[in-house]
C-alpha cells in the first residue's frame, strides 16, 4: 500500500479524484519555460515546487491535460512563491464576448444582444498577475472587467456545442480593461480594449480533463478595486454559455490550442486610476486571484 502523496509532489501513476494540475509560464535564465504544479485540489501555495514540462499545446489535435500529466519530470525551477510569472498562455488570438451578462449590458445603457457579440484583443495586451498596468493619459474613464477565461485545448473548427468540452484545456482569470472614451468615440472596440497591458490573465491555468463539464452554477466571477468587491455573479448567469460560445466562435474562425476566450463580465465594473489595485477572483474553485496595480502613463 502506497503512502500519502505530499503536496506539490506528482504521484507515480495516477491522481486522486480531487487532484488538480496547474500550468503556467515562468521566466528563467534560459528564457520562458512551461511549468506545472500539482495539488490535491487546493490553489498553489508559495512553498509548492514547480517543474519544467513540455508545451501542453504543441499538438493541435492532442490532449493538453494528458500531455501535462504524462510529462516526464522536468528540471525544478523553484517554488510558486519565488517564480517570476508570465501570462500562463501564448494564444494566437484572444476572443472576447461583449454584454454576456444582462445586468452589465443594462448598466452601460445597452441592449442584450440576440447573438454573441464578438471582438478581439491583440495577444500583445496580455500581462501576468502581479505586473503593473500602464494607464494611457488623457482619458476620463478606464474600467476593469472581471472575467472567466476559457483556454482552448484542441483545434476547433465548426464544432457542435455538445462537443465543446472535448476542446477545452482549462480555465484562468482575466481582466478585460476597457477605455470607455475610445469605446464611445470609435464605435468599435479595437483601440478601447487593445492597449498593451489591457489583458491581465492568470496567475495559473487550472487544467481540466478532456470532456469535463464546467460546474457553472457553482462558480461565481468576482472583481473589484482597492479591496472593494463590486462584481459578483454566477457563471450560470451568462446569456450565452461556454458550449454555445465555442460553437458560435468556431463557426466563424478556427480556434487553436492555447487560444483564449474572455467570456464576459457582470455588472459593477469599476474605474481604474494610477495607484489602484484591481483583483479578479473565482468563488467555488480554490484559485489564486488575479491582481494588478495601475500606474500612470
Amino acid at each position: 500500500m502506497s503512502g500519502p502523496v505530499a503536496r506539490g509532489t506528482l504521484p507515480a501513476m495516477s491522481t486522486s479524484q480531487g487532484a488538480v494540475f496547474w500550468v503556467g509560464r515562468v521566466a528563467t535564465p534560459a528564457g520562458p519555460r512551461w511549468v506545472r504544479v500539482f495539488t490535491e485540489g487546493a490553489k498553489p501555495a508559495p512553498e509548492d515546487p514547480i517543474e519544467i514540462v513540455v508545451d501542453p499545446f504543441a499538438d493541435e489535435h492532442g490532449d493538453p491535460y494528458a500531455r501535462v500529466r504524462a510529462s516526464v519530470r522536468g528540471e525544478p525551477v523553484g517554488t510558486v512563491g519565488t517564480a517570476k510569472l508570465l501570462p500562463p498562455v501564448r494564444p494566437s488570438k484572444v476572443v472576447c464576448i461583449g454584454r454576456n451578462f444582462k445586468a452589465h449590458a443594462a448598466e452601460l445603457g445597452n441592449e442584450v444582444p440576440s447573438e454573441p457579440l464578438l471582438f478581439l484583443k491583440p495577444p500583445s495586451c496580455l500581462i501576468a498577475s502581479g505586473e503593473a498596468v500602464t494607464l494611457p493619459r488623457g482619458y476620463d474613464r478606464i474600467d476593469m472587467e472581471a472575467e472567466l477565461v476559457v483556454v482552448v485545448g484542441r483545434k476547433a473548427a465548426a464544432i457542435q456545442a455538445a462537443d465543446a468540452w472535448q476542446h477545452i484545456a482549462g480555465y484562468t482569470l482575466g481582466n478585460d480593461i476597457s477605455n470607455r472614451d475610445l469605446q464611445k468615440k470609435d464605435k468599435q472596440w479595437t483601440r478601447a480594449k487593445g492597449f498593451d497591458g489591457f489583458g491581465p490573465v492568470g496567475p495559473w491555468l487550472r487544467m481540466t480533463p478532456r470532456g469535463e463539464v464546467l460546474p457553472a452554477a457553482d462558480l461565481r466571477i468576482q472583481g473589484g478595486v482597492n479591496g472593494e468587491r463590486t462584481q459578483d455573479a454566477a457563471i450560470s448567469d451568462m446569456v450565452f454559455d461556454v458550449p454555445f460560445l465555442m460553437a458560435y466562435i468556431s463557426a466563424c474562425m478556427t480556434l487553436m490550442p492555447g487560444d483564449i476566450i474572455f467570456t464576459g463580465t457582470p455588472e459593477g465594473v469599476s474605474p481604474l486610476t494610477p495607484g489602484a489595485s484591481a483583483r479578479v477572483e473565482l468563488a467555488g474553485w480554490d484559485m489564486l486571484p488575479l491582481e494588478n496595480t495601475m500606474r500612470g502613463g
